[in-house]
């Protein structure tokens, strides 16, 4: 699960809300006006579907990942959606999905969201704008991420895919291809905003409020024969609404959500309200030879002028073997906070995984996977939470194993 760019220790935070009611009802104005206007002969529609049943368990009686724990859980993994698309014409067309999951706010909940409400205008073939509810194009499997029938993974690597702010958006993108020697280039560009339900504080006592993020970034991708590059970098502006967060470099004042004695009003008004946060990425996904794969990728997250326990590094290995309907992998990832920051803060992210796993394919969208993964957390790690007079978690190992069905029709 994606998580925000703060600490998470202390603010307890979900993916993005779903789409507002003002933006739903101009969408879906405009794309009710659209097929109003246009010949039914003149549209096509399509809609598709996929899902995940998923099954973890870890050794550990403290939570990972929001739901595993040594009592088992369907929750981590398990999603359903359903898309419909419809092309008005060969330049116009709109998407809406929904997606059946556990709730952002309710840890023992389902609930129904729109991660995809948007129009789309192609005026060359080359170009391809889009307006609406989006998922940002900044990893691999940024797009496609929630769909597990489309990757071999289990279970994407946390270290890398939990960097970004956030990575959904409400906004603008753009989608520039052109043919060249190497092969095709593809420029990705986006902009928009989006509202993140958070807690502050711990347990019942906690406040909710809104986290404001507004970000932006863009992708240079390179598809070349069976293979893909890519390079970007996101920039975001994350408003913090209880007046700041993180330490200013050196030291610098507090950080205001910590507890501790004495007034520290004054430090708080030192504190940025609003944390200009840069995330670069590198991702390859390479043929080796032999039915052999590699796919990697590092993302270096830093927040400017500040020091956080957020400011890290998240980077992934996984080598992958097509053998029959089989498809074995073995990953290595890694997370580490910033030595800086590291110095400042008791909580931070020191972890590393191996995982060990394979998908038996049934068809061509459907397929079994299974994965044996140990975590090894070193000084601290903002990913697993401790329950009731657990002390903090920190140089332990834990194990998780996992069973999923995916499928996509």
């Amino acid at each position: 699960m994606n998580t925000p760019d703060v600490n998470q220790s202390k603010i307890i935070a979900a993916p993005a809300r779903p789409i507002s009611d003002t933006v739903l009802f101009c969408l879906y104005s405009l794309y009710f006006l659209t097929c109003a206007t246009l010949p039914a002969a003149a549209m096509e529609w399509s809609w598709s579907g996929y899902g995940t049943l998923g099954y973890a368990q870890s050794d550990r009686g403290y939570t990972y990942e929001r739901f595993t724990n040594d009592r088992g859980t369907l929750k981590r993994d398990s999603i359903f959606g359903l898309q419909l698309n419809a092309d008005f014409n060969p330049q116009w067309g709109a998407t809406l999905q929904t997606t059946l999951a556990p709730s952002v706010s309710d840890d023992n909940a389902s609930e129904v969201t729109l991660p995809w409400a948007f129009v789309s205008w192609r005026p060359e073939n080359d170009w391809l704008l889009r307006a609406g509810k989006m998922r940002m194009p900044m990893y691999l499997h940024s797009e496609n991420l929630s769909v597990g029938a489309s990757y071999e993974f289990m279970h994407l690597p946390t270290e890398v895919y939990s960097t970004a702010p956030t990575n959904d958006f409400t906004g603008l993108a753009f989608t520039r291809t052109w043919p060249g020697a190497q092969g095709e280039w593809s420029l990705d560009g986006f902009w928009g905003h989006t509202r993140l339900p958070i807690t502050t504080g711990n347990g019942q006592s906690g406040q909710t409020s809104d986290l404001r993020t507004r970000s932006g970034g863009l992708m240079l991708n390179l598809h070349r024969n069976d293979n893909t590059y890519r390079i970007g970098v996101q920039q975001a502006y994350i408003e913090v609404p209880t007046g700041g967060i993180g330490q200013l470099p050196g030291g610098g004042a507090p950080d205001p959500l910590a507890p501790g004695d004495g007034d520290h009003s004054q430090d708080k008004q030192q504190q940025p309200t609003e944390i200009d946060t840069q995330v670069y990425l590198l991702g390859a996904d390479v043929a080796l030879g032999h039915d052999l794969r590699l796919v990697s990728e590092l993302a270096r997250r830093r927040a400017r002028n500040l020091v956080t326990p957020k400011n890290s590094v998240g980077m992934y290995a996984s080598l992958q073997k097509k053998i029959g309907p089989w498809r074995p992998y073995l990953t290595l990832a890694r997370l580490m906070t910033d030595a800086e920051a590291r110095q400042n803060s008791s909580d931070y992210d020191d972890q590393t995984s191996l995982a060990l796993g394979s998908a038996y394919v049934l068809s061509p969208n459907s397929r079994i996977k299974a994965e044996w993964m140990r975590v090894h957390f070193g000084g601290a790690t903002s990913l697993a939470r401790a329950t009731g007079g657990q002390a903090a978690i920190s140089n332990q190992n834990l194990q998780i194993v996992s069973l999923s069905y995916s499928f996509a029709f």
